[in-house]
């Protein structure tokens, strides 16, 4: 009897132990298995429902193990409040022993075929579009011309028609450009994109793609491009606009397809055109397109009363996503600032922009926020990994490499998140967005994302294709800690924290406050856009009226070569009641405008700017209450004791290099 007795609390035993954990193996599993590391499950979507019948009782971690390998992934994993963990304890999916596990968003092409020297084709591809071609884990060039070209609108007079509040304005239908540049006997004239990108098209912060409509012969030696409701986007803000006269590049034409690394993508008979770069075999080379999946994971809670929580990633790779609104909405991709992009034109009239600059003068949430036709008046790129009403989650050690878009997303309600140890490389745009441009009004059923840790993490080579793009972006978030990154080759500003205040106006419903900046190494930024910084700020540091709350804090900091931006340190208009203190701002002036603190603006006031160094004498400070103490400029890299400290503090931490 004792035995007997003995066996059943061992089998017991065996059960809560093995419930503990489960394993996912993509090339040997099966979801009939039991879950277990010699009967994996195949997916998952299985190791997800299993766990949703028992995390209620949950009295440890619960562990999914990933096994080696690509995992495809054809739809969107998604996890809400079912999928938590419970009792303070987490539901937990890692690599297994440190394998190499893959998240596999992309579809392998292979089957290529030379059709003239120098120029290969695949065919029958089965994904219906998409936007990036990776061979042998290098991003190649969609193609586009060589060269930037101007043109003047059309027509003259313009025809199209828009109501901006009570005056009536007429706007232009596209672009009259020289046959030099595109012939109207192109093909596939809807495919056609016409880039902007940041300083070289005089776009400064800004970069836009526009979507061809058509192709019009004028009869003479000009071609009309149409634009889809070019005059729209147009009304936005009136610097930095798409404008005929400012530089494009013509992009995604087969008769562009002329330089190695270059590809074309012919939808309409899903033949895919490549030129090899030197030393690429298209008989052997490993080449990837993205599938139909723009977000890996989503963690949502069902309300911000129901939220997803304690649940974690680590050790996982994540692959090739895609984001296909460029393609199919009518407005292109047309940046207002950083990850916010424009979606036409606004209810009641107001055009772009206009709602930044007017919201003061009306009741804060009227139907501003939406278009004529009840969408968004902006949004954000998709993301691999999106989280919205969750807290308490973890991403740690993961890679986030060749996505078509951005790497992490936080919408709101996001509270506890830690983000850490984790490679970011070669995305379309930004690594990490914490937040809403929208919520410095803060309406019922709405919350600011709070407690975001972003530490440790190695961001590289971001922006490949949204050139407006920040390393990080944070719009109205609360105590948010941004420590120890090492940040690198970024097209626009290296951190970008704030939104809302241009023209002065402040709120203190909500604000970017309480948050610290720290010891983060910040290089070679501004390589495609001006008007940003290493460090960019706008808005409200602290939290409320009194004198004595806490500010924000941005410290410690080393920020180097800054290409474009006009400043390392860049608090711009609005930026009030933050702390700039002891950091260390080297090679500042690679352009006409770099500066080491760029604070241009009378309307940007109570900045505390005190004991940083520079290898640069060159400031702008035009702030109100913004004194600067204590500062110690030096020659060259012949840098003093206290900056060599901190620049041996900042960037990754050890265990993390």
């Amino acid at each position: 009897m004792k035995s007997m007795l003995l066996l059943l609390v061992v089998f017991f035993l065996g059960i809560t132990i093995s419930a503990a954990q489960y394993f996912v193996d993509p090339e040997n599993g099966s979801d009939q298995n039991v879950g277990t590391i010699k009967s994996p499950f195949r997916t998952l979507e299985k190791a997800r429902n299993v766990i949703q019948a028992i995390n209620v009782n949950m009295k440890q971690d619960i562990i999914v193990y990933l096994r080696k390998g690509n995992h495809p992934i054809t739809s969107t994993f998604t996890l809400d409040e079912k999928d938590q963990g419970h009792h303070g304890f987490k539901v937990i999916y890692k690599a297994y022993d440190s394998e190499t596990v893959i998240l596999e968003a992309g579809q392998k092409v292979s089957g290529w075929q030379q059709i003239e020297v120098g120029l290969w084709k695949a065919s029958g591809i089965k994904i219906a579009d998409f936007r990036q071609l990776y061979v042998n884990g290098r991003r190649a060039n969609r193609a586009r011309s060589t060269v930037k070209y101007s043109g003047v609108a059309w027509p003259r007079p313009y025809t199209s028609f828009i109501s901006v509040g009570d005056t009536a304005q007429y706007y232009p239908d596209g672009i009259k450009i020289s046959n030099k540049a595109i012939k109207p006997t192109w093909g596939n004239p809807q495919d056609i994109e016409l880039v902007w990108i940041g300083e070289e098209s005089r776009c400064t912060w800004r970069s836009h793609r526009l979507l061809v409509n058509a192709l019009v012969n004028d009869g003479t030696d000009s071609t009309i491009i149409k634009l889809d409701n070019y005059g729209y986007v147009m009304t936005g803000s009136t610097t930095s606009r798409p404008m005929p006269e400012n530089p494009f590049y013509i992009e995604n034409a087969l008769e562009l397809l002329d330089q190695p690394g270059e590809w074309y993508f012919d939808k309409s008979s899903r033949n895919l055109f490549y030129m090899p770069r030197e030393g690429e075999d298209m008989k052997t080379a490993e080449v990837y397109i993205p599938g139909d999946v723009q977000t890996i994971i989503s963690i949502k809670g069902s309300s911000l009363d129901n939220k997803a929580g304690n649940i974690q990633f680590e050790g996982l790779t994540f692959r090739h996503t895609t984001w296909l609104r460029p393609n199919s909405t009518r407005w292109g991709a047309c940046s207002n600032q950083a990850d916010k992009y424009v979606n036409g034109f606004r209810q009641r009239g107001v055009a772009i922009n206009a709602i930044d600059w007017f919201k003061p003068y009306f009741d804060p949430k009227i139907d501003w926020e939406l278009d004529a036709n009840g969408e968004p008046e902006g949004f954000k790129p998709n993301a691999c990994v999106e989280l919205d009403a969750a807290e308490d989650i973890v991403i740690l050690n993961c890679r986030f490499e060749h996505l078509g878009a951005v790497g992490i997303d936080l919408s709101q309600g996001c509270n506890k998140v830690e983000i850490i140890g984790n490679v970011f490389r070669d995305l379309s745009g930004t690594a990490i967005i914490v937040g809403r441009w929208d919520q410095d009004y803060i309406a019922h059923g709405e919350e600011v994302c709070k407690h975001v840790a972003i530490r440790n993490n190695l961001i590289q080579k971001i922006g490949q294709e949204y050139y407006n793009s920040p390393a990080i972006t944070a719009f109205h978030t609360e105590a948010m800690h941004i420590a120890h990154n090492e940040i690198s080759d970024v097209p626009y500003s290296g951190i970008s924290s704030g939104w809302g205040s241009w023209g002065g106006r402040t709120s203190w419903t909500n604000s970017n406050r309480l948050n610290i900046i720290e010891y983060n190494l910040i290089k070679n930024i501004g390589q495609k856009c001006s008007d940003g910084g290493g460090i960019y700020t706008i808005g409200i540091g602290k939290a409320s009226t009194d004198p004595d709350s806490i500010r924000s804090k941005i410290r410690f900091n080393y920020i180097v070569q800054t290409g474009l931006s006009y400043g390392a340190l860049y608090p711009d208009e609005g930026s009030c009641y933050y702390d700039f203190v002891g950091n260390v701002l080297e090679d500042v002036e690679n352009s006409e405008r770099g500066k080491w603190l760029h604070l241009q603006s009378s309307r940007t006031h109570h900045i505390k700017i005190d004991g940083n160094y520079s290898n640069s004498a060159k400031f702008l400070n035009k702030g109100v209450n913004c004194l600067i103490t204590d500062h110690t400029e030096y020659n060259g890299h012949n840098r003093p004791h206290g900056a060599l400290g901190i620049i041996g503090q900042a960037g990754l931490t050890e265990g993390y290099k």
